[in-house]
């Protein structure tokens, strides 16, 4: 699999200049561009599993809403602009999400597991999910006095709970391709 371009020391207007002069999905995460390759049939289905799961919670419960990538989010974390899409996010207000989902692939899983949850957790995102399509399971961290806390592995035959939604997501649906 190919392995993601990182650019250092960039600002957002350089993120604006880059993405706006070229084709390619970059994200801006603490000064460093991150070029990001297509996704797989798979990533994609699992992708839009949770997406259409959660829109279905949501309209039971009229509370959040859910978007997918490619979606720019903006995060500012001491007084830097970041600006991200990750794979799925859960609105339950107007300015961030309260949570995201990223589906693990070769070349972002680093990424997924270090930078983008050190941002999503500095941003006070409250739930954040990994999810491993190869293995059919989530990793659930819960954000607890501003540190993420390591909820446990979901697998395919467990309800995971979505605190933000007051719902659960049927596993054995998302991982049915």
């Amino acid at each position: 699999m190919q392995e993601a371009r990182v650019l250092n020391n960039y600002s957002y207007e350089d993120y604006l200049d880059i993405s706006n002069s070229t084709k390619e999905r970059v994200e801006l995460i603490f000064g460093q561009i991150y070029m990001m390759a297509g996704a797989s049939a798979l990533h994609q289905d699992i992708v839009g599993n949770i997406f259409f799961y959660l829109k279905s919670l949501s309209k039971d419960k009229q509370k959040c809403l859910p978007r997918v990538a490619p979606y720019d989010l903006k995060l500012e974390v001491d007084g830097t602009i970041n600006v991200v899409q990750p794979d799925i996010m859960l609105f339950c207000d107007d300015k961030k999400p309260c949570a995201v989902f990223e589906v693990l692939s070769p070349s972002t899983a680093l990424k997924d597991k270090t930078v983008k949850k050190d941002l999503y957790e500095r941003s006070k995102i409250r739930e954040y999910f990994l999810v491993n399509a190869e293995y059919r399971v989530i990793d659930k961290f819960v954000l607890k006095d501003k540190k993420y806390e390591y909820v446990g592995a979901f697998g395919e035959d467990d309800k995971l709970p979505v605190e933000c939604i007051d719902g659960f997501i049927e596993l054995k649906e998302v991982f049915e391709i």
